[in-house]
């Protein structure tokens, strides 16, 4: 049993952090593990083309915090920079044994990697997770365990989780042209095909802000509305078992029902219709500006 900053050093982990135009909280990040003096073998960050000031925030902390820094030309999306992360250290020299999670909308504590690798290294489960959910036909059942218990799942949220290394090196990297929805839940897919097993831990050592996730008929929904529906049909077609295309065919059916209350449901439904079509005839990466609802030609 891990009880001690020194008998995590026994264990080699990386973080990998996926960032874009979210500067003033990234320093709060940085400035919260430095503060921390966690112990791992690098921390890599992917910056998805930021056109705020977290080049400037990553290289007051380039040095001290041993940062990995890869740059990309343009906004991939959460799943595209983790795949970037994970393809480095594919290469790299040293393979660490463990990997931790974390976001540029969340902020760990102290314990984080103590409590993530002391619970995972005495457990049979590959990815822990302080949230996930439980998949039947068109439901998704969020899993809240009891402090000091696991509970497997199908499906896990990856900031703030823990995996071992040899996912990585048995099922690959996630989707890297998807840009953004459902390529966290593809990637569980295929962990979960491999014979892995993934849990939920009662969370108490992250405290997740879900910044970019706009609940309700907001602007960010109605972006995420095309993607989710586009990437599902990807999915879909990736992985086809009927269960997966009865799956999708309630969601969509519920999604779209669901958009009839909204005050912008004619658009809001006919980007789910495009992102449909997109999905069948594989229009993939940034095909729709989230800030201009302009499609790319």
């Amino acid at each position: 049993m891990i009880n001690s900053q020194q008998d995590l050093l026994e264990f080699s982990c990386s973080l990998v952090l996926v960032t874009y135009n979210r500067a003033q909280i990234l320093d709060k990040i940085l400035d919260s593990i430095e503060k921390y003096g966690w112990k791992y073998l690098n921390l890599i960050i992917v910056d998805n083309n930021s056109e705020d000031m977290t080049s400037q925030v990553i290289d007051k902390y380039q040095e001290k915090l041993k940062i990995r820094l890869i740059r990309s030309k343009e906004n991939l999306g959460h799943g595209g920079g983790l795949a970037l992360a994970l393809d480095y250290l594919i290469h790299a020299d040293q393979k660490p044994e463990y990997l931790i999670f974390l976001e540029d909308d969340s902020i760990p504590a102290r314990e984080l990697p103590d409590t993530l690798i002391s619970q995972i290294s005495n457990s049979e489960f590959s990815l822990l997770s302080p949230l996930g959910s439980i998949a039947t036909l068109g439901k998704r059942t969020l899993i809240f365990p009891s402090p000091g218990e696991i509970k497997e799942v199908d499906f896990a949220v990856f900031d703030g989780a823990v995996m071992r290394w040899e996912v990585v090196s048995k099922v690959g990297i996630p989707v890297p042209d998807w840009f953004m929805m459902v390529d966290d839940y593809e990637y569980c897919y295929r962990i979960k095909q491999a014979g892995f097993k993934m849990g939920v831990i009662h969370n108490d050592f992250h405290q997740i802000f879900h910044l970019g996730a706009g609940s309700g008929f907001t602007g960010s929904s109605l972006w995420r509305g095309y993607y989710q529906e586009r990437n599902y049909v990807f999915f879909v077609k990736k992985h086809f078992t009927l269960f997966n295309l009865a799956d999708f065919v309630v969601f969509f059916g519920k999604r779209v029902f669901g958009s009839l209350a909204a005050p912008d449901r004619f658009q809001r439904i006919r980007l789910k219709f495009i992102g449909l079509w997109h999905g069948l005839i594989n229009r993939k990466g940034r095909t729709l500006d989230p800030k201009s609802l302009r499609f790319n030609s």
